[in-house]
């Protein structure tokens, strides 16, 4: 089974560090929630191994190989930005159909993949809606399915509950953690939530300045944070 490794990793924009000399290991069957303030670079690690930004140094393996310097196609890689990332000119089965469209899956067998992501996700019967007539919950389980239909080595999720209002929030982080139960993938996670943390982690990692401040079991890290700035930050389960 896979599981993603990260050595002494430093990335950024325009020859700014923001991701500095960081280590990761995430085996696979774990749900990794990733915490920090804004701007402490937990988006740009995710884009980092996605294969959006490219490293200033260091490497990132996945199933032991090497994929630093892979396009983003060839990654393997299914990735839930912020905003889920769908196209409103395109119907629910044509964008969870997409990924496998830009890899040149025949037609066919796009047509019934489709149906099968969205039954995982508990939408069947949404495959000719449109993207404006679904609730915030809703497009989100179909940005996941899009992810999920390639089939990836590992899921990278940027905020995943951030655009779901309260009412049907414990619902869809429900249905997201029975989910990530089934896949025998790795799982990154990021969040700034304290209840989604508590929730859905594995392990909780905080990342401050681009470094890995400390790593842990969810109690661990509660019980026994590294500093005041961690404790401030986990002051709802502290």
């Amino acid at each position: 089974m896979a599981e993603l490794k990260i050595e002494n990793l430093s990335s950024g924009y325009r020859g700014k560090s923001i991701i500095k000399k960081l280590s990761l290991e995430v085996p696979p069957l774990e749900t990794m929630v990733m915490m920090g303030p804004s701007g402490s670079g937990k988006t740009t690690l995710l884009l980092t191994i996605l294969g959006i930004i490219a490293p200033f140094e260091g490497k990132v393996f996945l199933n032991d190989k090497d994929i630093s310097s892979l396009p983003i196609e060839d990654r393997n890689i299914g990735y839930l930005p912020q905003d889920y990332g769908l196209f409103p000119h395109m119907n629910v089965q044509e964008n969870v159909a997409f990924g496998l469209k830009v890899r040149g899956v025949p037609r066919d067998i796009r047509e019934k993949k489709a149906p099968k992501m969205l039954k995982l996700v508990n939408l069947s019967g949404f495959e000719k809606r449109k993207i404006n007539e679904l609730s915030g919950g809703e497009r989100q389980r179909v940005g996941l399915a899009r992810a999920l239909a390639i089939d990836p080595s590992l899921l990278l999720l940027d905020e995943p509950l951030s655009n779901i209002d309260q009412v049907t929030k414990y619902e869809v982080a429900n249905q997201l953690k029975q989910l990530f139960q089934k896949l025998k993938i790795p799982i990154i996670l990021v969040t700034h939530n304290h209840e989604d943390a508590i929730f859905l982690a594995d392990k909780l990692v905080i990342l401050i300045n681009g470094e890995i401040e400390q790593t842990g079991t969810l109690n661990e890290v509660l019980e026994h944070p590294k500093s005041e700035f961690i404790k401030r930050l986990l002051r709802p389960f502290s």
